[in-house]
């Protein structure tokens, strides 16, 4: 009887944690929050004071601004054009010329529109400003567009963005075509707690949200239910993703925007795209339940499974021995602000951050430089957020923690083909992958043979006998 009760409940233990994994709600975490409405942070640092105050730090608050002289960084004034080429099929142009401008104190970008004629338009939020910025204008009907040019912070400069280079005006993949509204396609990872509010009947949006960025509540959840709530329901009122049990769904609150593909869900809106490319918001996820159930991944990849987009750091997350291992987003950076002061937001600068951890390393394969870093060769650059500046290619780090060879670059057929951690400094022409991968192995081979092993064996291998 004493065996089978022990075999029972070693069965529980290991069906126990399947199902708090698969379950769309964990009792006690969020399934007292679905009366709740968003309030905007500014109501939570009525009682958590210390972490709104920190919260402000980092970058999170401020993904979409009024646009005013504090917040538009692009250039309106000088360099202030952006010639289109390889214009196609449109009024018989080969290049087109968008131009920024400001008068009275706002802003504009003239552009061709949806009706394929010129207009200024006045630009109503900017988005982003960090690594690049796009700018956003409002139709009549409420629709929020963003606009076909990006200007790349790094290297001062002005880009396209879904201009008449991606398709003409009613081609699906113009900026002003009606099914890449601002509302279904970024939304709810750009601000917190949007209502798209769309009649379609009348065709116009009446939108509102309730932080302009990720809020407290876009990882906490909606609070109106927690601020009204006695003290003694509190916790069951909010959700605290660090005391969500598994691991890998806690990361998910990080994953519902770090993330690249389209929901579940449809919009059932015939002026907006089949899928929202979002998981939340009107797409249904919030922070503890299952993301998977919510939004289908199709991060934008190179043959190895390196990055080769932004905004995909869970998906690269996921495959890493970081997500085995139960470490998340949270263990290296400090969401509220209170670790090293940086656009990262990490808790301890440089290499301590990876040492705090990795106290040990392998002597065979680390250290080839006196100056290397962790990241540089365990998170190589191998996406690209804006342009690239100068000779470097890429300008976002991967996420997989994982060291890529040149020989991934020689087997796939070059670096336009597969990028690798060397290239990232060892760009130039003269830096050949096979070169790369020969200095490699020398290396390697030489410490191996110092330390009494074989050429080509692995540290963990016993010398050969003699």
């Amino acid at each position: 009887m004493k065996r089978l009760l022990t075999i029972l409940l070693l069965a529980a233990l290991l069906i126990i944690p399947s199902l708090v994994y698969t379950s769309d709600y964990i009792e006690g975490i969020i399934s007292n929050i679905s009366k709740s409405k968003y309030v905007g942070s500014k109501v939570c640092a009525g009682c958590h004071k210390d972490y709104y105050d920190s919260w402000i730090t980092t970058l999170h608050p401020y993904k979409v601004r009024p646009a005013s002289e504090n917040t538009v960084v692009g250039d309106f004034i000088k360099n202030n054009t952006l010639v289109t080429k390889g214009v196609k099929n449109f009024q018989g142009m080969t290049e087109y010329s968008s131009k920024m401008s400001v008068k009275d104190g706002k802003f504009y970008v003239t552009t061709i529109g949806p009706d394929n004629k010129e207009h200024a338009y006045p630009i109503k939020y900017t988005l982003g400003g960090i690594w690049k910025q796009r700018y956003i204008t409002e139709f009549p009907n409420g629709a929020l567009m963003v606009l076909p040019v990006q200007w790349n912070i790094d290297t001062r400069s002005w880009t396209d963005y879904h201009s008449l280079k991606a398709g003409n005006p009613g081609s699906g993949k113009y900026w002003a075509d009606k099914n890449r509204t601002w509302q279904y396609q970024c939304g709810t990872c750009h601000v917190t707690g949007l209502q798209i509010n769309y009649d379609a009947k009348k065709d116009r949006f009446n939108t509102t949200w309730a932080d302009s960025g990720a809020g407290c509540e876009a990882c906490h959840g909606a609070g109106s239910e927690h601020v009204i709530a006695p003290m003694d329901k509190k916790t069951a009122t909010i959700i605290n993703p660090a005391k969500i049990p598994d691991a890998k769904r806690a990361a998910q609150t990080c994953g519902q925007c770090h993330n690249r593909g389209i929901s579940v869900k449809e919009t059932k809106v015939a002026i907006g795209p089949k899928h929202y490319e979002y998981p939340n918001g009107e797409a249904g996820y919030i922070p503890g339940k299952v993301l998977d159930n919510y939004y289908v991944e199709k991060p934008v990849e190179w043959p190895d499974g390196s990055p080769k987009a932004h905004h995909q750091q869970y998906n690269d997350w996921k495959k890493s021995k970081h997500a085995e291992a139960g470490v998340n987003c949270w263990n290296c950076h400090q969401v509220h602000g209170k670790g090293v002061i940086s656009k990262h937001s990490l808790r301890e600068a440089g290499d301590k951050l990876c040492l705090k951890c990795h106290q040990t390393t392998n002597e065979i394969t680390h250290g080839i430089h006196a100056n290397s870093h962790c990241i540089s060769c365990h998170m190589p650059k191998t996406a690209q957020n804006a342009v690239k500046k100068g000779d470097a290619l890429f300008d976002i780090g991967s996420h997989r923690f994982k060291f890529v060879s040149p020989a991934e670059t020689i087997k796939h057929g070059g670096l336009n083909k597969q990028p690798n951690s060397c290239n990232a400094c060892h760009y130039h022409e003269k830096d050949k992958p096979e070169d790369m991968l020969n200095v490699i192995d020398n290396v390697k081979n030489k410490r191996r043979e110092a330390v009494g092993l074989g050429v080509r064996q692995t540290i963990n291998e016993k010398p050969a006998k003699k």
